[in-house]
């Protein structure tokens, strides 16, 4: 491959294709805990229903790496393994990270799917008890 890298993961990029940083803690976690549409996609897709119907105001839905708290505002990301905690984003932000990777996952070509992403100002992590 003439020593060109192809990075697979999956990534929030600007229109240069340069990756934004703010959004990686994010993206590692879906990347790293959402193995296929069925299951664990299914079971996030789910979380996310939950919380759009009202359901529930707060899930803290944990995987194979992180664990996402999810609240109808914001989402933030905490890692199991010494990864950090943080990576703030909006609820709709992260609603349609998730529904795009688990559509990628869905698709036996696995072609490169690009939709625009929102640009929200990144939310506060709230107090829960």
């Amino acid at each position: 491959m003439n020593g060109v890298s192809i990075d697979l993961n999956l990534h929030v990029v600007d229109l240069k294709a340069r990756i934004l940083q703010r959004f990686e803690f994010m993206c590692e976690a879906i990347d790293n805990d959402i193995q296929n549409p069925e299951g664990s996609g299914a079971s996030f897709l789910r979380g996310i229903r939950q919380i759009e119907t009202g359901e529930t105001r707060y899930i803290p839905a944990d995987g194979n790496a992180w664990i996402a708290h999810i609240t109808p505002e914001v989402v933030w990301f905490e890692g199991l393994y010494s990864q950090g905690e943080g990576g703030a984003v909006t609820f709709r932000q992260y609603k349609l990270a998730v529904e795009t990777y688990v559509r990628f996952l869905s698709d036996p070509e696995s072609k490169p799917i690009e939709v625009p992403f929102p640009d929200d100002p990144t939310p506060a992590i709230p107090e829960i008890s």
